[in-house]
């Protein structure tokens, strides 16, 4: 199997729509091999797996070293879109002619090129002319500083050092972006696609927001109490027609591969079990969410499903709590609340609470690594027997089912 890790981190538009996915890859918890051998791997881990199980109808932005764009990558075209790719320059390209001149044919036959500006950057890269997007990374101190106005003046003076190139289709990707106002101000001052984890973070306000209507949150916390009674939690379902036709058809076709369909209510709520009933109507209930990208919903399932597969690989704990897990650890984006508040109304076991809250007991260590592998941070994973093999099964198997459940869900995915 594959002996690299990749995970995806998602690239925003103007409207927080999902644009492009920039892939990382790397190694766990062992001696690093080259980055050209790295690459190799991930290279060879992509053309088997495919873009469309990776990116699905979006682009992909790819990191390779100068030895593959040379020498490897134009070969691997054939078998790639070349179109749905985006290659960031690497800055030998100032000094070697042979890699310059590579680029341009990768350019010629469809790949979108990005050059990234450096922070201190006085002068403009000399190959800026002939890609398509820039990448602006913001200083780690720029949370701070837009209260004294310096983030207004860092991003007028670089969007004004590449205005010129802007008459030309040229877009500008603001990234590290760590919250929501950074990137309204990012977005005010023009950039075009904006990176970070911003959208994972709530935007904290004075007084009362309704992300998400009382109702649904009420029956959330009816179903996620273990000692909630099967009448209940189907009398409470029928209330909502919505809810219920949503939940049927996500059961008849992603859950169980039936022969026969589920055609009510109680046969639902019988094949699924409560506990797996409450994960449910939580996706259902994150699908709700006003004024939120569909993206936060995606990742919300990319977690719970890669909970769920590594519990049940490494028997630290039940499925359905793992499962549980992942998927509420984005409740505090999904409703501006800290985390802590945001689960105070819902009497969940106390393992999912301890992992949500402190990452401590088993399903903590198991969401500690989910997360950690979604951010690219190998090092951070915690040991667990986890193989680079059965962390990237399971992050391709989530993915797989995340686009499923979309699909049911009439989500563009």
């Amino acid at each position: 199997m594959y002996q690299v890790a990749i995970a995806r981190q998602p690239i925003f538009d103007r409207h927080l729509e999902t644009v492009a996915y920039e892939l990382r890859y790397g190694q766990l918890h062992a001696v690093r091999a080259g980055l050209d051998e790295e690459a190799a791997r991930f290279l060879a881990a992509l053309l088997d797996i495919g873009l469309e199980t990776l990116v699905g109808s979006r682009q992909a932005v790819l990191t390779v070293p100068p030895g593959l764009v040379v020498g490897t990558l134009p070969e691997l075209l054939l078998a790639l879109p070349a179109d749905r790719l985006i290659l960031v320059v690497d800055p030998a390209v100032r000094h070697d002619t042979t890699l310059r001149a590579a680029y341009e044919r990768l350019a010629a036959r469809g790949c979108r090129l990005l050059c990234e500006l450096p922070d201190d950057a006085r002068e403009l890269p000399p190959f800026l002319d002939s890609c398509e997007l820039v990448r602006l990374r913001l200083p780690r101190n720029s949370e701070g500083a837009r209260r004294t106005g310096w983030l207004d003046r860092w991003l007028a003076e670089r969007l004004a050092q590449v205005a010129p190139y802007r008459s030309v289709s040229l877009q500008v990707l603001v990234t590290d972006v760590r919250d929501y106002r950074v990137f309204a101000r990012a977005r005010d001052h023009g950039a075009d696609l904006f990176q970070g984890d911003f959208l994972f973070r709530p935007v904290l306000v004075h007084g009362k927001r309704h992300p998400v209507s009382q109702a649904a949150l009420v029956l959330l916390a009816r179903v996620t109490d273990p000692a909630v009674e099967f009448e209940e939690v189907e009398r409470l379902l029928a209330q909502d027609v919505d809810l219920t036709y949503k939940l049927l058809k996500l059961v008849n076709t992603v859950w169980f591969a039936r022969r026969s369909r589920i055609e009510s209510l109680r046969q639902a709520l019988l094949v699924l079990g409560l506990r797996n009933v409450a994960a449910w109507v939580a996706v259902l209930v994150l699908a709700g969410v006003e004024r939120k990208p569909v993206e936060l919903v995606r990742t919300a399932l990319v977690r719970a499903h890669m909970c769920e597969l590594l519990a049940g690989a490494l028997g630290l704990a039940t499925r359905d709590a793992a499962f549980l897990a992942g998927l509420l650890s984005v409740l505090d984006a999904a409703l501006d609340l800290p985390l802590a508040q945001a689960i105070a109304a819902l009497p969940l076991a106390s393992d999912v609470e301890a992992a949500l809250l402190e990452r401590s007991g088993p399903l903590g260590r198991i969401l500690q690594a989910v997360l950690a592998y979604e951010r690219g941070s190998w090092e951070d994973i915690p040991e667990l027997a986890l193989s680079p093999e059965l962390l990237l099964e399971a992050y391709i198997d989530a993915l797989a089912c995340t686009a499923d459940v979309l699909a049911a869900l009439d989500v563009t995915v």
